[in-house]
């Protein structure tokens, strides 16, 4: 059935005159009386009445009638649903990030974004940064902002950011009122509070251990699988903590932690935007992005001919 063939037949219903209805059109009024035509045919009903001076639909075409009005209302609201959708003024952000870039790198891209398209809803996935990129590579996330570099064909990285790592005591930690450096063996004796095996922070201060403690002590560590919380139990007392400084800047700031000055201890972590080579955005992301590069974040040339 044609769907032209429908309009046709709807319009002629709507004001009752095949003359009016091709002027509505811009078609002939012989191109419309063949539409109408081809369409009793192909149901094979009459659909007008045509045996008086104004044109009356017959029975059939009262209900076929019914059908277009429905279909022609879903049409105009699809149409209305995807103006909408261009201008961002419905839709949904996901977006994929590690527990430190959903934290302190994109909350204030994300406020800005929402003031710009208050009607879009925002999803943000947190998970380890390796569990971020199999996401993107599985065509799960459109992006990931996380830290591990992907070994996956086609998985592409993007420097943004370079923290420095440090380590932190409580206010009341005998180490925070140490001045001088301190090595790694003077902090075998506190327990360190990390991350679970496999995050970058955590491997980072297993080797620096490794390389630095000449003692054959091993640290006490202890796992936790939430940076805020590690930063709890160090604030009331318990052990000691590595993080990236703007992860700390509050606590520090309010006096809740105390920065140690350690020996040969110049670590940092970097961070990435995570794409697949290649892949359609959709405008949610593409806007999310041209938002980052409007503000100074550098993006790579491939992204940028995406954006738009």
């Amino acid at each position: 059935m044609n769907i032209d063939h429908l309009k046709t037949f709807h319009k002629i219903a709507e004001i009752g005159n095949f003359t009016q209805a091709a002027r509505d059109l811009f078609l002939t009024q012989p191109a419309v009386s063949m539409q109408v035509q081809s369409l009793e045919n192909t149901l094979g009903v009459p659909l007008f009445d045509r045996s008086r001076r104004k044109v009356n639909l017959t029975s059939e075409g009262r209900v076929l009638y019914e059908y277009t009005q429905r279909i022609f209302s879903l049409v105009g609201q699809m149409q209305d649903e995807f103006q909408s959708l261009s201008s961002l003024d419905t839709g949904r952000l996901v977006l994929g990030a590690s527990a430190v870039m959903s934290a302190y790198y994109l909350p204030n891209y994300m406020v800005l974004f929402h003031q710009r398209y208050p009607g879009v809803t925002l999803d943000l996935a947190v998970h380890n940064s390796h569990i971020i990129a199999e996401k993107v590579y599985k065509g799960q996330l459109e992006v990931g902002f996380c830290g591990s570099s992907p070994s996956h064909p086609n998985l592409r990285t993007h420097f943004l950011h370079r923290e420095p790592l440090i380590v932190v005591a409580g206010k009341k930690s005998d180490l925070a009122r140490i001045e001088r450096p301190i090595s790694a063996d003077e902090l075998l004796g506190h327990p360190f509070i990390l991350r679970e095996q496999g995050t970058r922070v955590t491997n980072k201060v297993h080797e620096w251990f490794k390389n630095h403690a000449k003692s054959p002590q091993r640290p006490s560590f202890m796992t936790v699988d939430n940076m805020e919380v590690a930063k709890q139990l160090v604030i009331n007392g318990l052990g000691i903590t590595a993080l990236p400084k703007y992860a700390a800047a509050l606590e520090l700031a309010a006096g809740q932690l105390t920065q140690l000055r350690l020996k040969s201890f110049d670590l940092h972590v970097n961070y990435s935007l995570v794409y697949m080579e290649g892949q359609r955005l959709s405008r949610t992301v593409s806007h999310f992005l041209s938002l980052l590069f409007e503000l100074g974040v550098p993006l790579p040339e491939d992204i940028l001919a995406r954006l738009h």
